[in-house]
């Protein structure tokens, strides 16, 4: 955390210890990464491993990841009221417990079956339990009253940019076993560092994730929610984007092998979209401020179409490169995005609420999109296809963003009195 982020998150806090809430952003913020950098990081490199070991199609082996995501929507409901009965403490690390076993399985895993189970349970199961959400939870109960530069903070997936490279090593020298069991070594190192979770300041009632707090009574029901035609605009927008995110982690590398890449530098192009990714979750920030969530989405949007577009059309390096950073920060930027919409849209005493339902409500993209790439890709035997239905999906969506951002401001200008 460089001086300028601390002391913007320190600046959030009102009351109370203003270290030990830093402490518990570095907390939420060493969760979230151990929790993504090992299942999208991880599995972004081990994908062609996995391919070979198992000579299983490409198809099959993306479907663990999709299963991954699946899992950490169905569960993630579930976990808020776990989080309310026994805290965010145990349920971070049980989480971690049951994520880390799961990698531990995959190591001696006898067959692709198996994998894709265990992508499914352990390791989905104990994402939802103490990744993203869960350490956003612990982030925003510290800093209430600005919660903003504290979840920039927890949510930079710097381990997505670092995994791929030990990654690549380890396999290379070692084999994937090694792989699998560093992954389950970082879970059991992160344990000490999760015990020293506290789940809100002395005297903090009623927020979110908190042992004994109850939400406000503000917070509009479901039923009003599924109603509301700008949650399902939101939810086909950015359930399309963060499929796509997912997609490009999940097939990166072997996009690049197919496009003649070498394997090294395919790998350094997948931790520059990790890096970018760090950057990604602080500057949308900074983007939703001053144009607007809506723009902000819409720019990711045509980001995504014109980094695939110059994946598709050079094999130069730096060229590539660029392309990754704006994958990455792209991708990373649509989680903040949303919740910074949800809360413009339905009022922030329904932003858990609204986000919750855009996890259930978002899975068939999320779920099927990246399977299908590979089992399309399998099909024509080759990613252009695949490609050139991303680019145009990214394109309707940014148009659907902008339509939203005008819509927006039409209702606001007739709300000014005259």
């Amino acid at each position: 955390m460089n001086g300028m982020t601390g002391a913007a998150v320190a600046g959030s806090a009102g009351g109370g210890d203003v270290g030990r809430a830093r402490m518990m952003v570095f907390r939420a913020f060493l969760a979230q990464n151990v929790a993504v950098g090992s299942a999208f990081g991880g599995f972004g490199v081990s994908v062609l491993p996995l391919q070979q070991m198992y000579g299983a199609s490409r198809g099959t082996t993306t479907l663990a990841l999709a299963l991954c995501v699946l899992v950490l929507g169905l569960v993630s409901p579930l976990v808020a009221t776990l989080i309310g009965r026994i805290g965010l403490r145990w349920t971070m690390m049980i989480g971690t417990l049951i994520s880390g076993a799961g990698y531990a399985l995959l190591a001696i895993a006898p067959s692709m079956p198996i994998v894709l189970l265990l992508y499914a349970l352990p390791i989905g199961v104990g994402l939802a339990m103490f990744g993203p959400f869960p350490s956003s939870v612990l982030a925003s109960n510290w800093f209430r009253h600005n919660p903003g530069p504290a979840l920039g903070v927890a949510n930079m997936p710097l381990f997505v940019a670092l995994l791929p490279m030990v990654g690549l090593i380890l396999i290379r020298d070692h084999g994937l076993v090694a792989f699998y069991l560093t992954l389950a070594g970082l879970h059991v190192a992160l344990l000490p560092i999760i015990l020293g979770v506290s789940d809100a300041p002395e005297g903090a009632a009623g927020q979110p994730g908190e042992g004994h707090g109850h939400g406000g009574g503000a917070m509009a029901p479901a039923r009003t929610l599924l109603r509301s035609p700008a949650f399902w605009v939101m939810c086909l927008g950015a359930g399309y984007l963060n499929a796509v995110g997912i997609t490009g982690v999940s097939h990166l590398v072997a996009f690049l092998a197919e496009r003649g890449v070498a394997a090294s530098a395919a790998a350094g192009l997948l931790s520059i979209m990790g890096a970018a990714a760090v950057i990604g979750s602080l500057a949308i920030g900074f983007l939703c401020g001053r144009f607007g969530a809506p723009i902000a989405l819409a720019m990711i949007a045509a980001g995504l179409a014109v980094s695939w577009l110059a994946l598709l059309g050079t094999t130069s390096f730096p060229l590539m490169a660029l392309s990754t950073l704006m994958l990455g920060a792209g991708g990373a930027g649509v989680f903040p995005a949303v919740n910074m919409l949800s809360a413009r849209l339905f009022g922030q005493a329904s932003l858990a609420r609204a986000i919750g339902l855009f996890g259930l409500v978002t899975l068939p993209l999320t779920f099927f999109l990246p399977p299908l790439a590979g089992v399309l890709r399998d099909m024509v035997d080759g990613y252009l296809p695949v490609v050139m239905i991303i680019i145009g999906g990214c394109i309707l969506m940014m148009l659907i963003f902008l339509a939203l951002a005008r819509s927006g401001r039409q209702v606001n200008a007739r709300a000014v009195p005259v």
